[in-house]
């Protein structure tokens, strides 16, 4: 039977359910998902404000993202380590018509008031000068909980809490959180505490050298009542001992401590680079195995579609971002996904096809809009949470289920997730997978297929071998526009004759990728390091001649026959043609993002020739041409996380393992 847990994963076991021999329980041999569909809610968990290196402050983030972008959930994280300014109030950088206040917390709080060892900065100084900066798991408890709490109350919003965007040991970023006793949505009752991710980020932010911490005397180590604290690496191979003292055991803290309060997700994965030994930067794809194998239900995924997605570097990846000689890896990003969850058999693929619990994610990363105040629509750099991209988790089914942060938690952990940018496709969504077994209809004759169990995103579904597997997804297709302020033409489609207003985006194509599930490996195995997973390939692909076709719904339809081995299927899909010169190839794959900066050849722009093309874009040879924010809304996709499926003689994936683990814990 199919189990569930309040987790939002089930492990299906097909063979075990049998259905009665009666017309209700047969579909036609052709019938899928009929257009029915699952309502999900959008969130983002990986932003900036003034607490860290963002332009506004807390609650101008917030209410812009679930007022004006109609987001239903959001973390707010930002960087650990010490800052300087008080993000209670607006800050917008670069804006002479709105200076705002640049309150300092040596203004607001006085420096006698900020605890830990003392910390002096000039980042944000507005006289250049340095100023005594907060650590930040003293911001967390004193006044980043607390303005989040108010928020919550103030728009009546029980789903805000408090994330952290750690600076991991040995590596660049990680989106986290650990709720603890977190309470923002009890309004009535206790308001709750910060307290337990205040700790890991003093115990594991490589920023954060605070060595007392709180109740403890400045300058003397572990005098405050965290005991413990190990120090950073230095010096040749410092990445490899920080990556083995300290990121890792990071995430195994949080197993021990918070296993089903917790998430641990790598951000921009690819930005930094590959892993170096000696430095602080980059993930290669045995650090997230590591993490995966330290934190089953803890270190889940990875963002590899990042924020910044206005930059003219979009997602901030580009040549020598680390360094001469050091670049991003893939060097850009394709489609405004990084290249290890965009290629396809490439590193996302190998997680999978090891069976890992390992998911696709996406972010505002909201920090600034470049050239522009924070307060207009256009930008050169971010977008505000929720205004382009959207993670969208699951909405209860029930009224009676309590909205809290935990169910982000749970769903982050469960892989029910998927990713849009630009409302390319809304919150309304099915996809699933079914055993299915051929027969024929009673007194008429008629082929058919008996009604079986079913496998979400995350899930998996186990079949007896030799047994053929339907996949169905069906997705929304707004009629509405979305949150470009651009009317104009699509300058990508005009390319191939297509006009369609940038605020008006229509789902083209959906690929679904199939790879095989070989297994997990050892750490001690050679292929340990090997990002790759050549069994991966599209398997079938639906556009406007093929997927059916409802209202704004389109359902696509396929069946996997006669299964003989453990494999997986996730599916993404984009607004572009095949072979859209410098966006797509013939198999609809994403090109690679390119840097308009650095463009010389007209050959390598895509032209914006309507009058209403923005002023702030790139000119060649005396052309606009698409660029900054105006690329961004010209190239939108989706990703689903798997579905896993695995034969029934064969033993559990690892996924199904985890999701065990997870069902057990809860009942502890």
């Amino acid at each position: 039977m199919s189990k569930s847990d309040s987790y939002g994963r089930r492990v299906v076991q097909a063979s075990a359910l049998v259905i009665a021999a009666s017309v209700a329980g047969f579909a036609p041999a052709n019938a899928g998902n009929s257009g029915e569909t699952d309502s999900y809610m959008a969130g983002d968990f990986h932003n900036h404000t003034t607490c860290t290196d963002g332009t506004t402050s807390l609650e101008t983030m917030i209410t812009k993202s679930i007022n004006t972008f109609d987001l239903d959930w959001m973390a707010q994280a930002g960087h650990g380590g010490s800052y300087t300014r008080d993000c209670r109030y607006d800050d917008p950088e670069g804006d002479s018509s709105k200076t705002g206040s640049g309150k300092l917390w040596e203004q607001t709080i006085g420096a006698a008031a900020i605890k830990g060892d003392v910390a002096n900065s000039t980042s944000y100084s507005p006289d250049g000068l340095p100023h005594r900066a907060m650590w930040r798991w003293q911001m967390l408890q004193e006044f980043v909980y607390p303005e989040v709490s108010r928020m919550s109350k103030k728009l009546k919003n029980p789903m805000l809490y408090v994330g952290l965007e750690t600076n991991s040991p040995g590596h660049e970023h990680v989106s986290s959180t650990v709720l603890g006793a977190q309470r923002s949505w009890d309004w009535k009752g206790s308001t709750g505490n910060v307290d337990a991710l205040a700790e890991f980020e003093y115990r594991f932010d490589r920023s954060d050298t605070d060595m007392s911490g709180p109740g403890g005397t400045p300058g003397v180590a572990n005098s405050g009542i965290w005991k413990g604290k190990v120090a950073n690496a230095s010096g040749t191979g410092l990445g490899t001992a920080n990556h083995i003292n300290k990121a890792v055991p990071s995430v195994a803290w949080m197993q021990a401590n918070y296993p089903l309060q917790s998430y641990f997700v790598p951000a921009h994965v690819e930005r930094a680079g590959v892993f170096d030994p000696n430095g602080n930067r980059g993930f290669n794809v045995e650090h997230f195995r590591d993490f995966n194998n330290a934190g089953p239900t803890v270190a889940v995924g990875f963002e590899t579609m990042p924020g910044h997605q206005a930059s003219n570097n979009r997602g901030e990846y580009r040549k020598n971002f680390g360094g001469a000689g050091i670049d991003s890896a893939g060097v850009t990003t394709f489609g405004g996904t990084g290249i290890y969850g965009a290629k396809i058999g490439g590193l996302w693929d190998a997680m999978l096809g090891e069976g890992r619990n390992w998911f696709f994610f996406a972010s505002s990363d909201w920090h600034n809009r470049g050239a522009f105040s924070p307060y207009v629509r256009e930008s050169t750099q971010d977008f505000y949470p929720g205004e382009y991209q959207k993670l969208y988790i699951p909405r209860p089914g029930s009224r009676s289920v309590l909205l809290r942060p935990q169910l982000i938690v749970d769903a982050v952990r469960a892989g029910n997730s998927f990713s849009v940018s630009g409302d390319l496709i809304s919150g309304e969504l099915s996809y699933r997978a079914e055993l299915i077994e051929e027969c024929v209809l009673p007194r008429r004759n008629q082929p058919c297929t008996r009604v079986t169990n079913v496998a979400k995103m995350g899930e998996t579904l186990v079949v007896p071998r030799g047994k053929s597997v339907r996949i169905t997804l069906t997705v929304t297709d707004p009629d509405k526009a979305n949150n470009s302020p651009y009317k104009f033409n699509n300058p990508s489609l005009l390319q191939v004759g297509i006009k369609q207003p940038l605020n008006k985006p229509k789902l083209d194509h959906v690929d679904f990728i199939r790879g095989e599930v070989t297994g997990v490996i050892a750490p001690t195995d050679p292929k340990y390091t090997d990002a790759t997973n050549a069994t991966a390939a599209i398997y079938a692909t639906f556009d406007g001649n093929k997927w059916t076709k409802q209202g704004q719904k389109r359902t696509m339809s396929f069946v996997i026959p006669n299964v003989q081995s453990n494999q997986y299927v996730r599916a993404r899909g984009t607004n572009l043609p095949r072979s859209t010169p410098l966006e797509t190839d013939a198999q609809g794959n994403p090109l690679a993002d390119l840097d308009p900066t650095a463009i010389t050849d007209a050959k390598n722009t895509i032209p914006c020739t309507d009058k209403a093309c923005p002023a702030h874009l790139q000119v060649l040879n005396g052309q606009k041409f698409s660029s900054y924010d105006v690329a961004a809304w010209a190239d939108l996709w989706f990703y689903t996380n798997p579905i896993f499926i695995r034969v029934s003689d064969q033993p559990k994936l690892l996924v199904e393992k985890n999701a065990e683990l997870a069902q057990q814990l809860a009942k502890n």
